[in-house]
């Protein structure tokens, strides 16, 4: 057989580049999939993209039973499958997260419970806030809950509703924001509302289960499961970033012989970093922006990140939930759930300028307010959403 091509990223790293030539060289021999689309395994690998796995998902599977698929919040799920063993993988990654934090604690989850088991200690995320309030102080009294695991955009209206409140949860001592991006302005809500709790945060996804683990010392980096999967940060032309510069995330799973993923596009954002805790020998990302479906376009072709305005929202107080989808280039709907004031008019002169500033003074804005947002199936929520065709000008 060939050599095998390695990525830039994996060429100075023996453990990973023997690990993506070892899978490269079994998809290859074993997989129809990877037979189809990697057909000269010694020439550089094309990414795999969503849509390529969408269009040939039971290739993929290779004749093993689905046993999760993606929420399909805006379009068509992908069908997975582990075989045991990448299941007992994720089971010692979720042991090893836990040890890095100080053990473990008896927990709750405010989660979907479309996509979690649903039991005594889980709670459904659509949930209104006063249940929810009630269902934490319910499994502390009961239980001796001391851990809550939720989304990010749900700990924020949580925390947010509690802070109008004037009320604190001296009791929680972990706080797990798990699979959307965590903004870091979370940190000050949940210190303000859980004082004497430890955030932590994970980056994961259905297809490759836990990528990456903020650091507990140096928590601006991800540490990632670098002995399971290899992550490629790439720009536009496919070339390796360095430290610093942000490029789309490209995962490749080692062991998974079932849905093999090799050099998977998830749709993310992401920079490499260094991290310099000195305490985990892994390597590191940071910057994690969420799903490039969030990035806005301008009438030039350029995508900024949502996180340049979300602030706008964020610090508005005539509302409590947000939503941004952008039809056409300059043509957006603002979602929003209102506080209950009069007068909406002062957000709306705010946020027509800040768009105006960024997409020009033709934009047209249109604005929905309702009694909430929804989240997508599978429980996730996205800020912003970019709806233009990718070949659209």
């Amino acid at each position: 057989m060939s050599a095998v091509w390695i990525p830039e990223s994996f060429r100075e790293r023996p453990y990973a580049a023997r690990h993506f030539a070892g899978i490269v060289q079994w998809a290859h021999t074993h997989h129809p999939f990877y037979q189809h689309f990697h057909t000269d395994i010694s020439r550089p690998l094309p990414v795999i993209t969503r849509a390529m796995v969408q269009e040939h998902n039971d290739l993929l599977l290779n004749g093993h039973p689905a046993r999760g698929h993606t929420s399909g919040s805006t379009s068509m799920p992908v069908r997975v499958s582990w075989q045991d063993a990448r299941h007992r993988m994720e089971a010692e990654d979720t042991q090893r997260l836990i040890d890095w934090y100080g053990g473990r604690l008896v927990h709750m989850k405010i989660v979907a419970l479309a996509t979690h088991a649903a039991n005594d200690h889980t709670l459904e995320v659509d949930s209104p806030l006063d249940d929810q309030l009630a269902f934490i102080k319910d499994q502390h009294a009961r239980h001796g809950a001391v851990s809550l695991i939720s989304y990010p955009t749900n700990l924020e209206r949580l925390c947010r509703y509690l802070i109008e409140r004037g009320e604190t949860l001296p009791f929680i001592r972990r706080i797990t924001a798990m699979s959307e991006a965590y903004d870091d302005h979370m940190d000050d809500l949940i210190r303000q509302v859980f004082p004497n709790a430890v955030p932590i945060v994970t980056y994961s996804s259905v297809e490759l289960g836990m990528i990456a683990v903020r650091c507990p010392y140096r928590p601006e980096n991800y540490h990632i499961m670098a002995h399971k999967l290899g992550v490629e940060i790439l720009d536009a032309e496919g070339r390796a970033c360095p430290p610093g510069v942000p490029g789309q995330v490209v995962v490749t799973d080692y062991f998974n012989q079932h849905s093999t993923l090799i050099r998977y596009a998830l749709g993310d954002l992401a920079e490499n970093a260094v991290c310099d805790c000195g305490r985990i020998g892994l390597p590191a990302i940071t910057r994690i922006a969420g799903k490039m479906r969030g990035l806005l376009r301008r009438a030039d072709g350029s995508q900024m990140l949502f996180t340049s305005l979300s602030s706008s929202f964020r610090d508005s107080p005539e509302i409590r939930q947000f939503q941004v989808v952008q039809e056409q280039i300059h043509q957006f709907t603002i979602r929003a759930v209102p506080r209950g004031v009069p007068d909406l008019a002062p957000f709306e002169a705010r946020i027509r300028a800040r768009f105006s500033e960024e997409f020009g003074p033709e934009t047209r804005l249109a604005f929905t307010y309702m009694d909430s947002i929804p989240r997508s199936p599978g429980g996730k929520y996205f800020a912003a959403i970019c709806a233009i065709p990718e070949a659209a000008p």
